[in-house]
């Protein structure tokens, strides 16, 4: 089952995310970007995957609404909030959003870098589950935490754009996880106990 806790710190808003297979970090900078980022120790590899299950719960349902979206070439799917997406104007851009699908497999690159040197977020559907690789940058420059070599942003004038408000949109989905309802079924589950706590759907 996966763990989810939330920080502030150094004006970042950051969700730690945890499961048996690893954890990553998806936070947001304010009046910055949004970014994805793991911490691996793994000095040897420059890849880091966590697979996310249906039992994750949660954050499955989050992941698989931003893989319709883009699989479904429709990045307004699934919002928060309702507007009228004909009234957004978006920079007139190269075909990047064409290369953000490729094989099945959701493939961003950082938006931090160049194209052929960023980091790079892949999520793959395999099955039922999903797995998201991290893949190291090549033009590394150290930041403040809680950035690392494997962070991808996700930028407001992303080369991607509309999808990164398909991103943006499953962070602030995100912002609504209920802590104290989920922590309680955490430890029940943990422990075998008999707690009938949910969360309301």
């Amino acid at each position: 089952m996966v763990e989810i806790k939330r920080d502030n710190n150094l004006n970042f808003e950051v969700y730690s995310i945890r499961n048996d297979t690893g954890s990553f970090k998806i936070f947001y900078f304010y009046a910055m970007d949004l970014c994805f980022t793991c911490d691996s120790t793994n000095n040897d590899s420059d890849t880091y995957s966590v697979v996310i299950s249906p039992n994750d719960k949660y954050i499955y349902t989050l992941i698989d609404e931003v893989y319709d979206s883009v699989s479904n070439n429709q990045p307004f799917k699934h919002l928060k909030y309702d507007f009228e997406a004909k009234n957004l104007v978006f920079p007139d851009k190269s075909d990047y959003s064409k290369k953000l699908f490729k094989e099945g497999i959701i493939e961003w690159h950082s938006d931090d870098y160049a194209y052929s040197v960023g980091s790079i977020l892949f999520i793959k559907k395999d099955d039922d589950k999903y797995i998201i690789t991290f893949q190291k940058s090549k033009a590394y420059s150290e930041g403040v935490y809680p950035y690392t070599e494997y962070t991808v942003t996700i930028s407001n004038n992303s080369r991607y754009s509309p999808y990164n408000i398909t991103f943006m949109n499953m962070f602030n989905k995100l912002r609504e996880y209920d802590f104290l309802i989920n922590q309680v079924n955490i430890n029940s589950y943990s422990s075998n106990g008999k707690t009938n706590v949910r969360k309301k759907e």
